[in-house]
This record gives structure tokens, sequence and C-alpha cells, in this order.
């Protein structure tokens, strides 16, 4: 089989997988998670400043008191060789030979959180969270080259990250349901998933006040719709969010969210819909490009 023939029969497996009554029991959206990975990983697989993201923090708590030193969040490996220069330098300045520990850190292990809330918990932003994080987001990066001293980074820095495609991916309709019924209740599904994203795009136009649209995809287990979301769209969502007071009331009904013209849903594998959605797919992928040209081009 050639690595052509794979990838389809992958998206396959990954589609009976989250079906599946014995491993997907509670019909929960995680499980539907490698599907849209793999759909997004392969959508960006020839463009090499697009990289995918998931559980992208679209949103920061501004009072946060845990802030990173200078240091941290460093490359490990070159943590471990700058480490070592030093201890050399120093063991060869004492006369002695230093030798590394293995020490496991605090935070190695995290506690478990129950199956049935994953995505609840990471999605819903609570009163103390210090971040609404995304299910996917597709973001073009803009780099430069480091000069050969400086082998941080792979020899490279970023200079611009922009989230170009939010993707939120809600569980698939009762299995129970049928023909209108079914129809519905995927369409249910997906409006949550619209919703959502409406709340993730203001924040995000807050978190970046040079952006006025992204892309943004709903889903509902293999369904989806697509549009872009304007600044416009969500100057409700933004002025709500705005404010440090949770019993603020946004002024006026000129305040109110705008929807936006959400496409026909589809579905990635359908027998009727599967060369449409592979033609939208690819369009979106375009017009991402556009984006890191646009970048790359403001630099």
């Amino acid at each position: 089989m050639t690595p052509d023939q794979l990838l389809p029969r992958k998206a396959c497996l990954e589609t009976s997988y989250a079906f599946s009554r014995t491993f997907n029991s509670r019909n929960m959206e995680f499980y539907w998670y490698p599907l849209w990975c793999q759909t997004l990983f392969d959508l960006v697989a020839s463009a090499p400043n697009l990289i995918v993201a998931p559980q992208f923090p679209v949103w920061i708590v501004k009072h946060n008191d845990q802030l990173e030193g200078a240091d941290d969040g460093d490359d490990p490996e070159e943590v471990e060789e700058l480490e070592r220069t030093a201890q050399g330098e120093r063991g060869v300045a004492g006369g002695i030979q230093v030798t590394g520990n293995e020490v496991e850190e605090e935070g190695d292990h995290e506690p478990e959180v129950g199956a049935g809330d994953i995505s609840f918990a990471l999605t819903i932003p609570e009163n103390d969270t210090e971040s609404v994080l995304v299910d996917f987001a597709v973001v073009s990066l803009t780099a430069v080259a480091q000069s050969e001293e400086k082998i941080r980074y792979g020899g490279w820095r970023i200079t611009a990250a922009t989230a170009c495609l939010l993707v939120e991916v809600k569980r698939f309709a009762s299995r129970s349901l049928k023909n209108d019924e079914l129809d519905a209740d995927i369409k249910l599904h997906i409006e949550e998933a619209r919703s959502d994203l409406m709340v993730q795009a203001g924040l995000l136009f807050l978190q970046d006040e040079t952006r006025d649209s992204v892309m943004v995809i709903a889903a509902a287990g293999p369904y989806w719709s697509g549009t872009t979301i304007h600044r416009d769209n969500v100057k409700y969502t933004m002025d709500l969010h705005s404010s440090n007071d949770p019993n603020y009331q946004p002024p006026g009904k000129q305040h109110l969210d705008k929807k936006p013209k959400w496409n026909k849903i589809l579905r990635l594998d359908g027998a009727s819909s599967a060369a449409a959605s592979e033609a939208r797919l690819r369009t979106i992928c375009k017009k991402m490009r556009g984006v890191g040209d646009q970048k790359t081009n403001a630099e």
C-alpha cells in the first residue's frame, strides 16, 4: 500500500473508532479529535509555516500572579547543553569533575480529569480560569534565521504567530436518531460549536488588537461548517469579556453580536459531500497561506 492510499484509510479508521459503540460507548467528542487532527495536519502538510496547535489558548486572564521567568519554557535540550557547558567550566576551574543527577520534578504527574468532562472543562471559561482553549487552531509562523553563533531554537527566531483558523469540535448526534431527527440534532451540536467560536473569536480580538477577522470551523463528529468571523460580528462579546466585573452588562442593543453567514453543513467523508468538503478545505488552506504571505511581506 502506497502512502497516498494509507492516509484515506487512516481517516476511515479514525471515523470508525469515533463511531464505535465499544470504544466510544458514551458518544464523547474526544474520540473525534484524532479524525480532525489528522484532517488538519494533512491540510497544511505542504505549507512549511502553517502548524496545527491543539488546545490553543485564546484568552489569558490579565491578573495572573503565576508569571514565568525569563528562562521558563526554554528548549530542554539546549538548556541541558548550556548547563553541561557551564558545569564543565566550573569543574575545570575548581579542579573537580561535575556529575549530573536525574531528579523527577514536581508537576510531572497531573491529576486525572473525568473523561466525560474533558472538553467542557477545557473550553468553557470559569471564574478562576487562566485561559479559554480552542480544540484546534492553525497558526501561521514567521521566522528569521539566527546567526551560527546562536544555536537556540534550532537556529530560528519566531517573529510573528497568527492564529488564522479556529476549530471547535462537538460530539456527534445521538446514534438512536434517524433521518430528519438526526439532521436536526447534528445541526444543534454544530450550532453549539458556532456559539463557542463566536466567544473564542471575540477573545482572540481582545488579545490581539490588530486582528480584524479569523476563519473558523464548527464541527459535530465528521460534519462541519465554516465561516469568517469579523471583529464587527462580536462587539457584544468583546465588550462583555473586557470587563472584570462578572455582573457587568454591556449597554444598548447596538452591542449585540451580528451572526456571520455560515456555509452549508458537509460531511468530511460523505459519499455525496466528500468532494465538496475537500474543495472547501483547499480554499481555506489557500487563504491561510495568504495570511502567512501578508505577514512575511509586512516584515
